[in-house]
């Protein structure tokens, strides 16, 4: 008989939302490694996971913005060439200073869940000063990579992960976000443990990724009969355009097994870059030249080893992009740091 597990990252996803508080239990009962306990799944993950946060860039939309309120006479002070996850928000996290820096939560999120890789351009002096140390980070615990860049700018997260790969390859798991987004650390774990009792019962999972459900979102998550993921509707592979429906969509976080990211991460880059030139992949857009996880997620998606699960608060999906983005943001990351965990 399949199990709650596999039935809630399959075709009972509908049941996972209302059913969250019984998940981490689940992955406590049904793993096969002995774990019966939070406290003992949060230390066999700490020992075999790394969080790779994505910090290299200040973004082309918040870059305009900061521009747009310069030129309105309402200039912030803030250095536009900073990412934008430098920037200062007010501070729920019950310690540090009364306003942090927006990246601050994504660091958070999982800081005691494994090693932290932090993606950068430079400021990594001020990410440790103004971000970690308030956090209460081990300095240890935390080593920096900077994504270099091509005809000079950065390919994408996907080639950040290439760039990076001696840093991680050696881990069980790596779990990917992103500076700018409302990242949970109850949707991290929860997710990390049910995906870690999946592999541990012989399920052929590479690939976990934490979903929330919208009434349209704007990329949907295409599913199988099974449940099962066929397609991300990533942004970098798909144009816009909202669905006709409710459905689910990722909500900034994923999830993979290092050996299959790395397979795949070699694959890609072996088939598609030219030194000096960029990426050529198929179905990318062909003037930027990058390469994002959303391939490697659309190929493990194809291979079938890609399983979403739909615990996440819908308010996780609210990154800042542009300085119009932050009421939206502090009204979701309110609403994310009440939930227990």
């Amino acid at each position: 008989m399949e199990s709650m597990l596999a039935r809630l990252t399959g075709a009972n996803h509908a049941k996972a939302f209302a059913g969250r508080d019984a998940v981490l239990a689940a992955a406590c009962t049904e793993n096969s490694r002995g774990i019966r306990t939070r406290e003992e799944y949060r230390a066999w993950l700490r020992e075999r996971t790394v969080i790779v946060t994505m910090l290299a860039g200040a973004g082309t939309r918040w870059v305009r913005s900061l521009k747009e309120a310069v030129a309105r006479g309402e200039d912030t002070g803030f250095d536009p060439r900073k990412p934008r996850g430098l920037f200062p928000v007010r501070n729920l996290l019950g310690r540090g200073p009364n306003r942090i820096p927006i990246a601050a939560y994504s660091l958070d999120a999982g800081m005691e869940l494994g090693d932290r890789l932090v993606i950068v351009r430079g400021y990594e002096e001020e990410i440790r000063s103004s971000v970690l140390d308030p956090l209460g980070y081990d300095p240890g615990s935390v080593r920096f990579a900077t994504q270099e860049v091509v005809n000079g700018k950065p390919l994408g997260h996907g080639d950040a992960a290439r760039q990076t790969e001696n840093r991680w390859s050696a881990y069980e798991y790596v779990v990917v976000n992103f500076g700018g987004d409302a990242s949970n650390p109850r949707t991290m774990f929860d997710t990390l443990a049910v995906f870690d009792a999946l592999v541990s019962s012989g399920e052929p999972v590479a690939m976990m990724m934490p979903a929330a459900l919208f009434d349209a979102p704007a990329y949907p998550i295409e599913l199988d009969t099974r449940g099962r993921p066929t397609a991300f509707g990533h942004a970098k592979l798909h144009g816009g355009g909202a669905a006709s429906g409710p459905g689910y969509a990722n909500v900034g976080v994923r999830m993979y097994r290092a050996a299959a990211l790395l397979a795949v991460v070699e694959r890609i880059a072996s088939a598609w870059y030219e030194p000096g030139v960029g990426y050529s992949i198929p179905e990318n857009d062909p003037a930027g030249r990058e390469f994002a996880l959303d391939n490697v997620d659309a190929e493990l998606a194809a291979s079938g080893l890609a399983r979403i699960l739909p615990i996440a608060l819908p308010e996780e999906l609210t990154p800042v992009k542009s300085l119009e983005d932050l009421p939206r943001f502090g009204a979701a990351i309110e609403k994310v740091r009440a939930d227990p965990h």
